[in-house]
């Protein structure tokens, strides 16, 4: 596993869309509207990713940042949580944004040590995330490293996809300060 920075995971933004469309069945449109997500998602605070190889070709990758008020993940899923709960989850929070991998890799343990590289790295109180309202390997992944469901059933707007928010305390990180 490769853990990059912002600098050094943007020459692999056209290579990770694709690894995206493959893994989450997406048409060619919704790749290239991906690919420009993750572009602009690149110099936000605390950039992290992470890069798996086999042969030297990239079969995975996954990356997040710090969230913060004002971005459309972040204040779509503060709404829904309620005041509280927000506070809680994501006053000091790393959003996984993307962690896929190529399905002939499926089952080699490549996405358990993608997503351990990143929450090894991680230094905020929380991680949190979305992924698909239903039982996937991806699904079962996060449950077994911690994550817990924070939302089920949530559609966010502009899409017909059922999703599960689900978030995760990153042990040894102080408490957020409740004010």
């Amino acid at each position: 596993m490769e853990l990059l920075d912002d600098a050094a995971f943007e020459p692999l933004v056209v290579t990770a869309a694709h690894i995206y469309g493959e893994a989450m069945r997406r048409p060619p449109e919704l790749v290239v509207q991906r690919r420009e997500i993750m572009q602009s998602h690149l110099h936000r605070r605390g950039f992290r990713a992470v890069a798996a190889r086999v042969d030297d070709e990239l079969v995975g990758f996954g990356y997040g940042y710090r969230g913060r008020a004002g971005e459309w993940w972040h204040d779509i899923v503060a709404k829904a949580l309620g005041r509280e709960a927000a506070s809680e989850w994501l006053t000091d929070a790393f959003e996984l944004a993307e962690l896929h991998l190529l399905p002939e890799q499926h089952g080699h343990g490549i996405g358990r040590s993608m997503l351990t590289a990143l929450l090894d790295v991680v230094t905020t109180h929380t991680v949190v995330l979305s992924t698909h309202d239903h039982d996937s390997p991806a699904r079962s992944l996060y449950r077994s490293t911690g994550f817990e469901d924070l939302l089920t059933r949530f559609v966010f707007p502009g899409s017909a996809e059922v999703y599960a928010v689900m978030g995760r305390r990153q042990s040894g990180q102080p408490q957020p300060s409740r004010s």
